[in-house]
């Protein structure tokens, strides 16, 4: 063998590691942010009893998971948009069930979670005991 096979064999062999690792970084990177946001859109989803309830529970969950969501969606800009919408409009009877719909369905879009097969109504009245 000479010494340009072996310089073209470490060269490659090199190249394809330095490619490898790029493209394993890359995926890691990406599929670590998408886990992210999942958690806090469960978090989220899980807990929006408490926004829903009348009267509504002012602490919990659920407004850690909307203020974490400024963070974990800055890249996604309807989230955030959404997300401003529902802020700047809290207080304001009747928008917080509207906007939270709002809020979820662009969260489940930016995550790649369907929500096609659910109407407004099942993420406007969640699973709560004795409650209609």
């Amino acid at each position: 063998m000479n010494t340009t096979a072996i310089t073209v064999t470490i060269a490659s062999s090199l190249l394809s590691g330095i490619i490898g690792v790029a493209v394993s970084a890359w995926y890691y990177r990406r599929h670590d942010a998408l886990k992210l946001k999942r958690d806090v859109f469960r978090r989220l989803a899980g807990n929006r009893h408490l926004l829903v309830a009348v009267p509504c529970e002012a602490k919990g969950e659920p407004f850690v998971a909307l203020n974490e969501a400024f963070i974990v969606f800055n890249d996604s800009p309807k989230v955030v948009a959404a997300l401003k919408r529902m802020h700047a409009e809290l207080g304001q009877r009747g928008r917080l069930v509207d906007n939270l719909v709002t809020v979820m369905k662009e969260m489940a879009r930016a995550t790649g979670i369907s929500m096609e097969e659910l109407n407004d109504s099942f993420l406007e009245r969640p699973f709560t005991p004795g409650k209609e």
